[in-house]
């Protein structure tokens, strides 16, 4: 019995550091690879504990090797901007100027009904207040008034080319003669 103690003390002590040097996020919060990374470590640390017979160290090193990877895919992922975008995704737009794109909804497996308790979850129950909703690489919806583009609120290299792609495409749209402006 005390051998069993011992060891899920140890599984947890050296689960708990493997996730603390994998970062700290919300589960909701987490990337599609560490949700799944930590899946898999949270399967492999049940093996020595359900098997008293398996060496303990038949869960030690594999959840060692996961969180080293996560690191190492999490630092490859600060560094090039195309491998994040392969591991995690881009940030993709659903609403622009108050017209929710069904198209990209359509895309994301996510209904109208989805959006609009996000929406909700921001205290923006109308969408057309909004110059671009966008859904993140991990879910969640970014709200961006026209104000927020006017005060350069954005960050992100991706969202800032997925932007200007929106703009370059109504800029094509626009008929041949009209700059946007209304004639007085």
């Amino acid at each position: 019995m005390l051998t069993i103690i011992i060891r899920t003390l140890l599984i947890y002590i050296i689960v708990t550091v493997a996730v603390r040097l994998m970062g700290k996020r919300q589960v909701g919060d987490m990337q599609t690879s560490e949700l799944v990374i930590t899946i898999i470590i949270s399967e492999v640390a049940s093996l020595p504990l359900e098997n008293p017979e398996r060496p303990l160290l038949s869960g030690v090193i594999p959840i060692l090797m996961l969180a080293a990877i996560e690191i190492i895919v999490s630092v490859i992922m600060l560094k090039s901007r195309r491998a994040r975008g392969i591991i995690v995704g881009h940030p993709i737009i659903v609403i622009r100027n108050g017209e929710i794109i069904d198209r990209e909804l359509s895309r994301l497996r996510i209904s109208r009904e989805d959006v609009y308790s996000l929406l909700r979850q921001q205290n923006h129950p109308d969408p057309s207040g909004i110059k671009y909703g966008i859904i993140e690489p991990n879910g969640s919806l970014s709200i961006m008034t026209d104000a927020d583009i006017q005060n350069d609120g954005i960050e992100s290299d991706d969202l800032k080319d997925e932007l200007n792609e929106v703009e370059a495409d109504e800029e094509n749209k626009k008929p041949a003669g009209d700059d946007g402006q209304k004639e007085e």
